[in-house]
């Protein structure tokens, strides 16, 4: 018998009043230039504090919001993957490969470097915070690039390329980090340093071996099933296959112990060879909107509102890392190849911390204070927002039609 009891009735009415808020919602901070990330993050803020005034359903907020959230990280990361083009990539990888090294290495150790010299936080949290911050949420900056037709120029090539390696190479260091962490709480000291070597150089395997094996089904699996899928149903074959395959590697990524993320993501690889892959993409869009919200609302839900006033002077320091790692990282060596105004829109295009930035956090948050404080998952969250603001702001402005500044 299905229960159909009050906490069933209290997700469905939050499930359908996030997917009516969704559209709205993107629409408005669409038109004022802003990632709608933030209206989510601020509804799931808003909920946590409804809920504790209340008491209404604040255990199912807890307990079935995540699982939608995770959801919500397989479709989005799914399309990340679904819309990187390998092809272009493979032909200025060098190029990108030049800004994509700095990029993330500069990027997280500007923040590693302020967590760990800041009073109360330590080696353990500079370590998740650097791991996030090294990731970049090239998609917010993307479509201010699109808008204005510069995507298709060298610049935005090449901008995209470097944010792809950014983006593999983030969720493999979430893959490692998901060993490595729990050891890291061992009391042990430098004792805990040789298995924790063993568990990342494990995991660094793991994450070849599922590479090469989602490689080898996109090679010589992906387009027969996706034929016959088709042949049984023109319209949605291929889509359903897709979505089915989405879930199933990123499962089997769980199941091999290293994330949903990294499964997703190589899944959307995987499909990026497909002559479908647009309409695939447009159904991705769907179900982006529908479950996409629910990640940044469990974001907003871990917000410990008690701290956030305290959180302030942190996430601005945190804030200004992240546009300084960048610049340095991603614009500089942008800026020799380029010159300095490409340099700065690339710098400036990679300053926002979004997707994978608080899922790391997160992550370490559900670990514990050890790895990572609610004072500083706070302060995370308000300078992902803050650098969502800048990054998009500076990079229209840069962008907007003048005479003499065509990219």
């Amino acid at each position: 018998m299905i229960d159909t009891g009050e906490p069933h009735a209290a997700i469905l009415l939050l499930m359908g009043l996030v997917s009516l808020l969704a559209v709205p919602m993107r629409a408005v901070f669409t038109r004022v230039s802003m990632p709608s990330m933030i209206g989510f993050i601020l509804l799931g803020v808003a909920l946590s504090l409804g809920s504790t005034m209340t008491g209404f359903a604040e255990g199912t907020l807890n307990e079935q919001v995540p699982f939608l959230a995770k959801i919500g990280i397989v479709v989005l990361l799914f399309r990340i993957g679904l819309e990187s083009d390998l092809g272009k990539l493979r032909r200025q990888l060098g190029r990108a490969a030049l800004i994509w090294l700095p990029n993330m290495v500069l990027g997280g150790t500007a923040a590693f470097a302020l967590v760990v010299l800041w009073p109360g936080l330590g080696l353990i949290p500079a370590l998740f915070t650097g791991i996030a911050a090294s990731a970049t949420s090239i998609g917010i900056s993307a479509g201010i690039w699109e808008a204005t037709g510069a995507l298709d120029s060298d610049t935005g090539a090449l901008l995209l390329d470097a944010a792809e390696l950014d983006d593999v190479s983030a969720v493999v260091l979430l893959s490692v980090l998901f060993a490595v962490g729990p050891l890291l709480k061992q009391p042990e000291g430098a004792a805990i340093l040789v298995p924790a070597l063993k568990a990342g150089a494990i995991q660094l395997l793991l994450a070849a071996l599922f590479s090469i094996a989602c490689y080898l089904f996109s090679r010589w699996l992906e387009k027969p099933l996706s034929d016959g899928f088709a042949e049984l149903s023109p319209t949605y074959g291929p889509i359903v296959l897709a979505t089915g395959a989405a879930f199933v590697i990123a499962s089997m990524a769980e199941f091999m112990g290293l994330s949903i993320a990294i499964g997703a993501l190589f899944a959307g690889l995987a499909f990026s060879r497909d002559p479908a892959e647009r309409n695939i993409d447009e159904a991705f869009g769907v179900l982006l909107t529908v479950f996409g919200p629910f990640f940044f609302v469990a974001i907003g839900l871990s917000v410990d509102t008690n701290l956030v006033s305290g959180a302030v002077g942190l996430a601005a320091a945190l804030a200004g890392m992240a546009v300084v790692g960048k610049l340095l990282g991603a614009g500089f060596p942008a800026a020799v190849m380029l010159g300095w105004r490409q340099g700065a829109l690339i710098g400036f295009s990679m300053v926002p911390r979004a997707e994978i930035f608080l899922l790391v956090m997160l992550f370490g948050l559900t670990l514990g204070a050890w790895a990572v404080p609610q004072a500083l998952y706070n302060a995370a969250v308000l300078a992902s927002i803050v650098t969502c603001i800048i990054g998009p702001v500076i990079v229209g402005v840069m962008l907007r039609p003048t005479e003499g500044n065509a990219i």
